[in-house]
């Protein structure tokens, strides 16, 4: 796509030029001019179609990774600093990064502090962890099993495609990769357009991604698990030790489809 793309741009451009050389010969300069600066304003054209086509790109996914996984940990009151716990889920999850579909990205690890039974992923790499959940993890195969379906979301670009299949999603893009730098301003040009990263946050938390790319991601989290050397029954193993806890339910996995509905589902 990005090769047959540079194509049409190189293409676009020797035909503009060759229209503006033929202008300044037989038209004089103004009409030479008129050609060239149309030929010019249809390959910005093309540029941005080619931009918003490809999505959100790595510098976009960056900043918005950021933002969301800031408003994550300040809604899950923090981050764990309890060393061993850090040292744990760093040592599995980086394992696990480095057989995933992006072995070389900057991936980061985090446990947040609230007693709620759930783990949450952010663009560009964040993945989160209760320490209710966590606390739930007997052993590292259970953990592995838990981050794998995280990291399958980031892999799968799943957060990114809900945002660029907004009915929006080109003036998101748009304005987002005009971006300066600063998060407050890609939260600004999100708002213009009725979304901002509170609204992911909310999603994300509350809401969850549909039950088929949640099976998707217990599937393919528990491949990743097994290719990296780690036990194939360990999301079984979770999901069943919370099925068999009394307590609210609503506080288990709730952004995530039933229990019982992911047991059936996993191959062992």
């Amino acid at each position: 796509m990005k090769a047959r793309s540079l194509l049409f741009l190189s293409a676009g451009l020797a035909l503009g030029l060759a229209i503006a050389a033929r202008a300044l010969d037989f038209g004089g300069l103004s009409k030479g001019l008129d050609a060239f600066n149309k030929a010019k304003e249809a390959k910005s054209n093309l540029d941005d179609a080619n931009k918003l086509v490809s999505g959100i790109g790595p510098e976009e996914e960056r900043t918005l990774g950021e933002t969301v996984a800031l408003e994550i940990v300040g809604k899950f009151g923090g981050l764990v600093r309890d060393e061993e716990t850090v040292r744990r889920v760093n040592l599995v999850g980086r394992a696990l990064a480095r057989y995933s579909a992006r072995p070389d990205h900057p991936w980061r690890f985090g446990v947040l502090n609230s007693d709620t039974v759930n783990a949450f992923s952010a663009p560009d790499g964040y993945v989160f962890i209760t320490r209710g959940l966590y606390q739930t993890a007997a052993d590292d195969d259970q953990l592995a099993a838990i981050l794998g379906h995280e990291i399958s979301h980031i892999t799968g670009r799943h957060a990114l495609r809900i945002i660029e299949s907004g009915e929006k999603s080109s003036v998101v893009m748009k304005h987002v990769s005009a971006r300066s730098g600063d998060v407050r301003q890609v939260d600004a040009y999100l708002n213009q357009v009725g979304l901002n990263t509170g609204k992911i946050v909310k999603f994300l938390v509350e809401k969850g991604y549909d039950f088929p790319t949640e099976f998707a991601a217990d599937l393919n989290g528990r491949a990743l698990a097994v290719t990296t050397g780690y036990a194939p029954g360990g999301l079984r193993a979770v999901l069943q030790g919370l099925q068999a806890r009394s307590g609210d339910p609503k506080k288990v996995f709730s952004t995530h489809p039933p229990l019982a509905e992911r047991i059936k589902r996993l191959l062992d």
